[in-house]
């Protein structure tokens, strides 16, 4: 490949499902947006030479030294999680054993910039307004001729850097914010997305593609996630988020759109819109997004179910009444429920997101999310870790968590061990299995179906721990409760 045929940028992110046991199953993760927004940012505002990499069904960080080494680009930009920090740091290391000067921007490298710094980066690009923020690095990199000096680091905004006595330096300013109506939709490369559609089919799952219509989170919890999507609420046009969704429906050869926002079914007014905008478009087009309990606007269902919505994920957190009120979340169990039965009574499929580990959470806590999620029985349920040990940490910031009072009040109270919260997330996630109908699919629902009760023997069999929640878990001696109706 010439010089002139290289890409001036590589961007990509470092989510790999085939090691990641937890997005298995009933539940089917897609790529992060933000590498393909950004990418199609400087396509358009700088011409530049941009290629993805996407790392979803990859075998791992190995496969994108092989990547770089064969496409050499001059630099390479990487997004960053908690839940991916280790990929992320092997795939930096190989992009420098390669030559690329290395951008790293996302919520992970926003919190910890000198971890990432010193395992290599040469930028931490602030993920706030990243698209804006990752122009100019990019047209300081030019500037130095594809090499990064502290002079040319020093004219980005926000910008994290080492200087030459390697001192952690942070420059002042922000890029100004772009509209979200002005932002060109996400890159996406018809050969890779074709292939990325068709390997879905092998899962068993809807060929899915994620979009956005919102940034930021317009919802204040104790326990939140808002450094992936910022705080500051920004909605796109009910136009905009049309016309992308049918052009993607004409362009690929899609089953579900996903959305990706924080809370999709958020604003009535706006739902409203977009319900009407999607129905007068043209025949119904399938997609699902997610909702808040205690914001959900049973009003707007009826005209989004009739311009295609057939799936809500629910972020129920937990079905312990006492934990959700001191991380102040802003609903209760009984808000859960109702919520569910107003999506079901419009024939929607529900799946839970369900936080174990939560700080203060007890065995009674715990045993009431398991109650939750058997009385409820959702066709899927995603469980996330949210102790700072697990190494499959889903962290929804911790790091924010643990530096403020909701952690402080927390410290006094009993933990549950490791492996409590291990079986206990593996066992909600085998109730969670989809249903389906062909042979392989019942195969696997009944070799789940043995699995539970096997699960259920092991977490009564688990070591205790001081404390009230553990003596009344030992007096009831059964998990979960009696079912009972909502």
């Amino acid at each position: 490949m010439s010089a002139a045929e290289r890409p001036e940028l590589l961007l990509t992110h470092a989510y790999f499902l085939g090691p990641d046991r937890r997005r298995r199953g009933a539940l089917y993760p897609l790529p992060p947006l933000q590498p393909a927004q950004v990418a199609a940012w400087l396509r358009e505002k700088a011409s530049a030479r941009v290629e993805l990499w996407d790392s979803t069904f990859r075998r791992g960080p190995s496969s994108f030294e092989v990547a770089v080494s064969r496409v050499r680009p001059a630099a390479v930009w990487i997004y960053t999680h908690p839940t991916t920090r280790l990929g992320a740091q092997r795939m930096l290391s190989a992009a420098r054993r390669c030559g690329a000067a290395v951008l790293v921007s996302g919520p992970d490298s926003d919190l910890n910039p000198l971890l990432y710094l010193e395992a290599g980066a040469d930028i931490v690009v602030p993920g706030d307004r990243m698209e804006a923020a990752t122009l100019r690095a990019l047209l300081a990199l030019r500037a130095s001729h594809h090499r990064f000096t502290v002079d040319s680091l020093a004219q980005v905004p926000g910008a994290v850097y080492l200087d030459d006595a390697y001192q952690l330096c942070s420059n002042g300013g922000r890029v100004a914010e772009i509209p979200l109506d002005e932002l060109p939709w996400p890159e996406r490369e018809p050969v890779q997305t074709r292939i990325h559609l068709g390997r879905w089919l092998d899962h068993r799952v809807p060929r899915s593609l994620a979009l956005s219509s919102s940034r930021g989170c317009p919802l204040p919890c104790g326990f939140c996630s808002n450094s992936v999507f910022g705080r500051a609420y920004r909605r796109r046009s009910p136009e905009s988020v049309v016309a992308e969704m049918r052009t993607l429906a004409d362009s690929f050869a899609v089953d579900r759109l996903v959305f990706a926002d924080e809370v999709f079914l958020f604003d009535g007014h706006w739902l409203a819109e977009f319900a009407a905008c999607l129905s007068e478009s043209g025949p119904p087009l399938a997609f699902e997004g997610s909702a808040h309990p205690g914001a959900l606007d049973p009003a707007s269902l009826s005209a989004l179910v009739e311009a295609g919505l057939v799936r809500v994920e629910l972020d129920a957190a937990s079905g312990s009444d006492s934990l959700l009120r001191n991380l102040e979340w802003g609903y209760s169990p009984s808000d859960i429920y109702r919520a569910v039965a107003d999506l079901r009574s419009y024939g929607l499929e529900v799946g839970l997101k369900v936080l174990v580990g939560l700080p203060g959470e007890g065995r009674a806590d715990l045993d009431a999310t398991l109650e939750m999620v058997q009385i409820i029985a959702p066709a899927g349920v995603e469980v996330c870790r949210a102790d700072p040990n697990s190494p499959a940490l889903f962290r929804k910031d911790w790091q924010r968590v643990i530096a403020g009072p909701v952690f402080e009040a927390a410290a006094r109270l009993d933990t549950l061990p490791g492996p409590v919260l291990d079986v206990a997330a593996e066992w909600m996630s085998q109730l969670g299995r989809a249903s389906g109908s062909d042979p392989f699919d019942q195969a696997s629902r009944y070799l789940h179906r043995l699995r539970i009760p096997a699960l259920r023997a092991l977490l009564r069999a688990l070591p205790s721990w001081p404390g009230t929640a553990a003596m009344e878990w030992k007096r009831r001696r059964r998990l979960p409760g009696p079912a009972r109706k909502p």
